[in-house]
């Protein structure tokens, strides 16, 4: 039966076809040349003995002939071809099929490297299947194999994250020509709704899999009802209602209605319930209401078991009151805005130990318990037997966790991994880091080099700076422009003559990580630019990023990539601008401690089912949020870049 997954179909569905077309072939192939080798040793044995016994020439004529027919008998037709009865495939890895095609020619050898492929690409090795298909002769191919190999390149361009050549293979009429099975036109639909995902065309994406919905049944539909569902919710929530009014068919409108409804709606699941209520009776016959997305079945259980009483235990007074006082004002705006009844005992983590402080709310009969801020105390009671759900707002120090413990927090690792992932994704390999020689910036380079090297990226030189207003010969001695300057000195004192000279810098660097605040990076990102390189890519965490910064103080920032949180990169959000409007300190360096606080009472009713559902997010102000195996909100943060001394927000891989 039929299966699939997340987007794309298991190998195995898009290649079984395949793979039994070109082992037929193959075994065609082999069989004429051991049939050849049989035949000419039984003529010789024969002409040897011919003129001794003609009674076994009357009985070896039949056998010869019968071997004659069998070896004529296996090309392979037009037709989807089936095995041999009998005949187990004679290559069962990517090497035995590449060692077959060298001794083989023609429609033999293509077929069998077309087969390395597909099995290169079934072992997760997407690298060594391109280079076989390289190798593969397309002329050689019959059209059924030729459709095989456009449908594996697609697959091949997905991975890689180059969508428009997917598509242009999945859109080649020599495809389309093909006789569209049900297992193909569902093979084919996926790969097209995955190609436009990876292209960030989300609506293409979801009218896709609207298309193919109906060749679909059990659980294959339930599980692409849920892909359609998650794929429009990446659409900004302003567009979905607008997309929604345009939209050409019934089903797909229904759908986009539906995604604006829940974008809408996520802070408050009482009222988001009431209005999926209202969707079903406007739309009885959708496919949705029959089949609802996994996150929409589990509403009404989110709201009945939602705490009624909830406990917020930060510090108001001392070294961290500043940013407990930030959370706290951004979580009761986001509380008084919906029409909630439930109870918040607000608990100051400066006046007690956060054990008593605990016991004191579970007596109070808190459901939940939001808290504490300070690392060390996170870590306490990760090792505590903890009878009440605690959402901290910070991380453990030694990565410990607890069953009933959901660690969510601003931590700067989240940013350094996303950097890596979203560099590697460009296929860049060699890294420069500057840091600053500091404890943040020796421990966000330490965990970027862990990282980047597990992913197989090098970095090839580092520099840990000092505050100074000079930076340029630190970026000189970096890219090796003063060696090739003294090289040059060198050169006019041995020849005694002037010569004009332009002094180069090393080649060996794919991109720069610049660990650095606004001021710092407003000294080194010029003077990279200044020393030859322009063209090396920089990227920054939103460290870098100073929200409301006055655009002429940014302008030496300019082309700097970083990856922020929503809240400084968008507006539009209501709670948001009500948060700003009451607090100036939200527009300054205290705006991501707002922005947590805010997405503290949008997440705490929903932890469970995020818990069980675990492609589940929140669009939150700190990023989307999803819960982890080990009950840990990770995050996925906006990028932005510079540009006239301007952030600019991007939805797209630079």
């Amino acid at each position: 039966m039929l299966r699939f997954h997340r987007g794309l179909l298991p190998p195995t569905i898009i290649l079984t076809s395949a793979r039994t077309t070109i082992r037929s072939e193959v075994l065609s192939h082999i069989l004429n040349e051991v049939l050849n080798k049989v035949l000419n040793k039984v003529l010789n044995k024969v002409l040897n003995k011919v003129r001794n016994n003609q009674r076994i020439i009357l009985a070896i004529v039949p056998v010869i002939l019968l071997a004659m027919a069998t070896g004529c008998s296996t090309t392979v037709t037009d037709g989807e071809p089936s095995p041999t009865p009998g005949l187990a495939p004679t290559a069962d890895s990517v090497r035995d099929l590449l060692r077959l095609a060298e001794q083989s020619s023609g429609q033999a050898a293509a077929s069998a490297r077309l087969e390395a492929a597909q099995l290169a690409m079934e072992q997760g090795d997407a690298r060594a299947s391109r280079q076989i298909l390289g190798l593969v002769d397309i002329a050689a191919l019959d059209h059924h194999q030729v459709g095989d190999f456009l449908t594996l390149s697609a697959r091949i361009a997905i991975n890689a994250g180059e969508a428009t050549a997917a598509l242009s293979y999945l859109n080649d009429p020599r495809l389309s020509a093909l006789a569209m099975t049900r297992e193909r036109q569902t093979t084919l639909g996926l790969l097209r709704a995955e190609a436009y995902r990876v292209n960030r065309s989300y609506v293409a994406s979801a009218r896709e899999r609207i298309y193919l919905d109906g060749l679909l049944d059990g659980v294959e539909q339930r599980q692409n009802h849920d892909e359609i569902f998650k794929t429009l919710l990446e659409v900004p929530a302003r567009s979905l209602a607008d997309q929604a009014e345009k939209a050409i068919t019934a089903d797909l409108r229904g759908w986009l209605s539906l995604a604006a409804m829940t974008r809408r709606y996520q802070d408050d699941p009482l009222r988001q319930l009431d209005e999926l209520g209202k969707w079903k009776r406007a739309w009885p016959n959708h496919p949705a209401a029959s089949r609802l997305p996994q996150s929409l079945t589990l509403l009404s259980k989110t709201v009945s078991e939602r705490p009624e009483r909830i406990a917020l235990l930060l510090p108001f007074r001392g070294p961290a009151g500043a940013i407990g006082r930030s959370i706290r004002d951004g979580f009761l705006t986001a509380y008084y805005q919906h029409a909630t009844s439930i109870t918040v005992d607000i608990y100051d983590t400066a006046s007690g130990d956060i054990v008593s402080l605990v016991r004191q709310a579970q007596a109070a009969g808190a459901d939940l318990i939001i808290g504490p801020l300070q690392k060390e105390n996170v870590t306490l009671l990760a090792g505590m037997s903890l009878e009440t759900p605690v959402l901290a707002l910070n991380r453990t120090l030694d990565g410990s966790t607890n069953a009933n413990l959901y660690q969510f927090g601003l931590a700067p690792e989240d940013e350094i991994y996303q950097i890596s992932s979203q560099v590697a994704a460009e296929q860049r390999v060699n890294a420069l880091v500057i840091y600053p020689d500091s404890e943040w910036g020796n421990r966000n380079f330490e965990v970027f080099r862990n990282d980047w090297e597990t992913r197989g990226g090098n970095v090839v030189d580092s520099e840990a700076f000092s505050d100074q207003r000079d930076y340029s010969d630190l970026v000189k001695s970096l890219f090796n422009v003063d060696a090739s300057e003294q090289r040059a000195l060198d050169l006019r004192r041995i020849i005694g003559t002037r010569f004009e000279f332009t002094p180069r810098r090393r080649q060996d660097i794919d991109f720069v990580l610049l660990l650095a605040n606004p001021v710092q990076a407003r000294g080194i990102n010029p003077a990279l630019e200044r020393f030859y390189a322009d063209d090396v890519p920089v990227y920054g965490t939103s460290h870098i990023h100073e929200y409301g910064e006055a655009w002429i103080n940014a302008i030496d920032l300019n082309r700097i990539r970083f990856c922020d949180i929503p809240w400084k990169l968008t507006e539009g959000d209501p709670t948001q601008e009500i948060v700003q409007a009451n607090w100036a300190q939200s527009r300054g360096q205290l705006a991501p401690f707002f922005a947590l606080g805010v997405d503290a009472h949008r997440l705490y009713p929903r932890l469970q089912q995020l818990k069980e559902l675990r492609d589940e997010r929140i669009f939150g102000a700190t990023g989307i949020l999803q819960v982890n195996a080990f009950n840990v909100i990770e995050r996925k943060l906006m990028w932005a870049q510079f540009k006239d001394g301007k952030p600019i927000a991007s939805p797209v891989v630079f």
